[in-house]
Formats: C-alpha cells, structure tokens, sequence
C-alpha cells in the first residue's frame, strides 16, 4: 500500500501520524532513492546471533547468559515476549520442579528475559545474510542499517497463520486468530461481539475463551475433521460456555453485510475429506467476524538462508522449525542453547541437557486417554469435601501435583494421568484454581455446594445454571462467594438447590441465567455458495487465473505460477498463497512442483525456462523407482534430467 505516498506493508507499519493509505496504482513506479551516508555504519561483534524475541530465542538467550556467553537478540516487534505477550491463559508445563507450570503467557516471557534487556535490539529485522558470518539488519522507527558479526546464528521466527480460501474471505471481519488476539489481548480492541471460529484445534479454543472472557459472543465453532485436534481440557472448558463444535462442517463463503464494509453471516457445509458435500450448504447468521484458526504455517525462509551461510552453526527452535505449544518452542530454545555451549566447547551439566531434551521431546506427545471416568472418593468419603479430577488424558502437564499443600495429587510421568489419593485430601480446594486446564473441581456433597474454578468477572448473588462438559444443565444455583485469587483464576462457591447425587458428580461449571446461550440461528442455504476467491491476496490473484495458466496440465512449477500471475510475489513471499494454491490443487490431481532452496539452483532454473520442454524429456516410467524396501516414490525431477 502506499503511506504517505511510500510503498510500506501496512501490516508492520504504526498507524501514529499517518496521513493518507491508498491502493498503489498498477502504473506507479517509485521514486530512486537516495543514499546519503552521514556517519559510519556500525558492526556489531557477538558470539550468538538471536532472531525472535519470543518464547524460543528468550530461552534461549537465558540458557547462554547463565552461561556467559554473548549474544544479541533481534526481533520486529516493538516489545519483548513474541506471542507470550497474546496469551493470557495458564500454560501446561512437566517440571520436575515447579518453574513455568500454570504461569500465564505474558508473565512466562517476563521471566524468560529477566531484569536486564542488554542486547535485545527491538523494531528491527534482519533482511540479509553475508559471507563471513555477518548479518545485516534494519531498524524499522529510525532506518537505521547495521551488521552484527557472530559465529551462531538461532532463527526462532515463528509461524505464519494458514488461511483457507473461501469465497469473499477477503472481506472485512475475516480474520486470523493473531490478529484477533492482538487486537483484544495487547491492543484492548475487540473485532466483533458476535463471531464464528474456524478450526477446533487449541488456537481455536483459546481465542473462543478468551473472545468471551472479553465480552463477544461466539455462535460455534467450525471443524472439517469428524474429530477435534485440541487438547480435551481445552475443549471442555470452551463447551461448558455453551458453544457448539460443529464437526465435518467447513466454511464456504462469508456473506457481506448491507454496506458491504463488514460480514453479517456465513454459508457453511458438510464436508467429507476436505470436500463439501453438495446439498448441505446452510447459513449461520448474525455474525460480524470470522475467526479463522486453521493452523500454523513455520516461517523458516530466514533458517534456509542461515543454513545456507552459517551451515551446522545455525540452529532452529520454536515454530521455525516445528510447529508446536509454547511449552516446546520454550524448551526446544534451551535446547539449541545448550548444543552452541557444546559447540564452543563450554562447561555446562550435561544431565541439564539430558532433562531438557527429554522434556522436549514429551511436549510433543498428542494427549491420549488415559482414564474412562475421573477417579471417585468412597461414598463413605464423599460425605466430607473433596476434588475430581476431570483429566483424563496423559501429555506434558503437571502444575496440579506441586498445587496440593498435602502431597495428595501424584503425576509420575507424561504418560499418565493426575492421580489423587482421597485419604490424603482435605477439601482445602487450593488445587482448584492452580489447574491451568481448569479441570479441577470441589464437592461438598452434604451441603450442596460446589466449588468451580472461574475466569470470568461474577458477583456474588447472580443465580446460574449447574452444567455438564457439553452445557447440558443439571440444576440450578446461586453464587454464594467469589474467591479471588493471584493468579486470576478463581473460585466461584455456588450454593443448589437439592439435586440427586448421580448428577451432583458430573457438575463441571455453571453459566449465568442470562447468559444462557440461545440455539444457533442456522438456516438451509437457498442458493448456491460462490466459488471465486482470491488465491493471492497482496497481488489480487484469483484461482481461476492460476486455472487457465494450468490449463489440461497435470503438474506445474512454482516459478511459472509466479512469472504468470505474480501470486506468491508480494510481501508474504508466497508464504501463505503457495500453500492455499497447493490446497485447491490437489483435489485436481495437479502437482505442484517447487525449485529447491538449497543446491541444484542453476541447473533448475535453465529447466524451468522451458518447462514444456521438461515435460515432454520425463516420462511417466521415469517418476518414479523404487526404495530399498520395495515401495515406490517419486524421483526428484531434476535429478531424472540430468
């Protein structure tokens, strides 16, 4: 866009004394600049060079300052933290000693960069590398060019967001969850009050909390796969608020309002494989935004090129290289700290290596059922107070066994499942609250009172509903006390009426009466969704002009895409439109065909500059040989030319 009559990329550009944005004209072409050189250009000299100021390069960076080992941190943004800083939700962490475990987002990339921020150079990006190790970076505010020489170099850029296509997705009120969080977590800003979300994976359901701890309402969430991907804590806590996951569902087109500045609805279907399912196309209206939580995308083309220079030097941590929760981005950055140290031949405790590595690698683990039911006291027991544990799942979590003063609440391993030795407890309910799934909740049987942990600013008196995980209502009660906590999870004691025992046990929450959540408003679609979409967003690039570049073709180049329509040529760098084109072609049987970063450059290019040609030289025989263990795969292309 141009700014101020300067082409910018308004995504990173502040909006402080800004003036005029408009549409950069087909016909425009830039001004020269010019290049005055008024003082000397600074050279930075330091062992390790950081790029990220998140999760994975702050820990980095503590690993190699505990170590004294100098290193300068580089990150675009204009605060410490990545996207701790949009996270307000409690983090799961497997510690042997309590350290992270239920600490929020913010307050975790707090204690990763300490008192001291020497070395931390903010506003700036690194747009090149040269030989001899020297890394050349810009200051965004004050356009400032400097090199920092290194001998390491640690990428720990983050991920892009996937957007799917669907028609009219670019309108306003279609947005990604980073900047749904960004706007409402940092910039105290909501985006809409009535919101439907793409993707049940864990993105999906956080930004559905936090969306309603804010004040929207969010009518359901959208889901292609028969099943969820997130964490079964994190769905439950979402579905106790009475929002709906609508699986084997996928979106079709967002529906602009009257004044076509907005969204009022969106057409929805079955879908199977990806695929929707012909027929079931229906609206869901009285929408203003679409929050679309459909992945995560590494942004890697930095550690490519820092392979490329620095070779075994540079390292990977974070989403860069895999995409995964911040408890792993955390974890993956020490690591890489500690292979520099082993690197540079430093001292350290390898058995510190050892644990980190180790609890790396459990972060990994996908949640897997563990237990059927929540382990149940004796009836005998159930007269006095106590806790269920409605955690059923082993994976990388355990801030609940440091929570219990009384040593009643065991974890063993990644593997299994919060274990709770009833003779030990006492009913105290200090573990309530300290669970960062929110998967603990207090009984007092005899007197009808409940203990649930709460995110939400309640009083005391407010009469709500008694539910169950999927906000099936099993009573009625009232707030009898709010139980205020520091960590700002607190304890709601509601006080029901008399309920049989049986549902007493599964209570898992409660909803205010009037914020019981109405039936969707969900209608048969009269007509047809649209199917054009823009492929390219930065370009304008819409799928039927990718089609006719393809033609009858069954596989195509990335490079002739890019020289024929200009989609992946703008500022994203093809990162995200590639993927959304690789996306609508393969339902078509069209391959599409990537030149390698690294190694056999000039050969591939002289064969893409004729890549007719390089059709008709592979035949179908030639695609494809077979493995040492008989299964067939496919020969890389450029090696079958040669």
């Amino acid at each position: 866009m141009l700014v101020d009559g300067e082409v910018k990329r308004i995504c990173i550009t502040p909006v402080d004394d800004v003036q005029v944005v408009a549409e950069i004209p087909r016909d425009f072409v830039a001004e020269p600049a010019v290049f005055i050189r008024s003082a000397g250009i600074k050279v930075y000299k330091t062992e390790v060079v950081i790029v990220g100021a998140g999760p994975a390069g702050l820990a980095a960076r503590e690993v190699l300052k505990g170590h004294d080992v100098s290193n300068i941190v580089v990150d675009s943004n204009n605060e410490i933290g990545g996207q701790f800083n949009m996270q307000t939700h409690q983090f799961f962490f497997f510690e042997k000693e309590k350290k992270y475990g239920g600490m929020r987002g913010f307050e975790i990339s707090k204690t990763l960069a300490g008192e001291n921020h020497e070395g931390i150079m903010l506003d700036s990006t690194v747009w090149d590398i040269f030989e001899g190790n020297r890394v050349a970076v810009k200051n965004f505010k004050t356009q400032e060019i400097f090199y920092i020489d290194c001998k390491h170099f640690i990428v720990a850029t983050g991920a892009v967001p996937f957007l799917p296509t669907f028609h009219n997705d670019d309108l306003p009120g279609v947005y990604t969850a980073a900047v749904i969080q960004k706007m409402m977590n940092t910039e105290l800003t909501l985006l809409g009050k009535n919101v439907l979300t793409i993707g049940a994976g864990n993105i999906g359901y956080l930004t559905s909390y936090q969306l309603t701890q804010a004040g929207a309402r969010v009518k359901a969430i959208v889901e292609a796969l028969p099943e969820e991907g997130g964490f079964p804590v994190q769905a439950n806590r979402v579905r106790r608020l009475g929002i709906p996951v609508m699986l084997s569902h996928m979106i079709l087109e967002a529906l602009p309002n009257k004044t076509g500045d907005g969204i009022s609805g969106a057409v929805v279907a079955e879908a199977k494989n990806f695929k929707p399912i012909e027929g079931t196309e229906k609206v869901i209206s009285g929408i203003d935004a679409i929050n679309i939580c459909t992945g995560l995308m590494p942004d890697d083309a930095l550690l490519e090129k820092g392979q490329q220079m620095f070779g075994r030097h540079c390292y990977g941590a974070g989403d860069a290289v895999r995409i995964g929760e911040g408890t792993s981005a955390v974890l993956r950055g020490k690591q890489v700290a500690y292979e520099i140290l082993d690197n540079m031949r430093e001292r350290f405790n390898y058995d510190d290596y050892l644990l980190v590595s180790k609890e790396y690698i459990d972060s990994q683990q996908h949640p897997f059922k563990v237990l059927d039911e929540p382990l149940m006291p004796s009836m005998e027991r159930m007269d006095k107070p106590f806790v269920l544990i409605d955690c059923l799942h082993g994976f990388a979590c355990n801030p609940c066994a440091f929570a219990c003063p009384y040593g009643a609440i065991t974890k063993s391993s990644t593997s299994t499942a919060p274990h709770i030795d009833f003779d030990k407890c006492v009913g105290c309910m200090d573990c309530v609250y300290q669970c960062p799934g929110l998967a603990i909740f207090g009984y007092n049987l005899k007197r009808n009172i409940f203990f649930l942990p709460i995110e939400f600013d309640m009083e005391a008196g407010e009469d709500v509903y008694l539910v169950d995980n999927d906000a099936g209502i099993l009573g009625e009660g009232s707030i009898q006390k709010v139980l205020r906590k520091k960590n700002l999870t607190h304890v709601a004691r509601i006080k029901s009426e008399d309920m049989p025992r049986e549902d007493q046990l599964k209570v898992r929450g409660f909803i205010r009466k009037k914020d019981y959540p109405e039936p969707l408003d969900i209608k048969p679609s009269g007509k047809k969704a649209g199917e054009d979409f823009f492929m390219c967003h930065c370009d304008d690039v819409v799928f039927d002009d990718v089609l006719k570049v393809i033609g009858d073709r069954k596989f195509i180049s990335v490079e002739e895409i890019k020289h024929t329509t200009h989609l992946g040529m703008g500022p994203c760098r093809g990162k995200r439109c590639i993927q959304r084109l690789k996306m609508n072609l393969r339902p078509m049987g069209v391959g599409l065909l990537e030149v390698p970063r690294r190694g056999h450059r000039c050969r591939t290019r002289l064969l893409l500059a004729n890549f007719t040609l390089l059709q008709r030289m592979i035949k179908p025989s030639q695609m494809l040989q077979t493995s040492s263990e008989g299964a067939w795969k496919r020969k890389p292309w450029w090696r079958v030319v040669a």
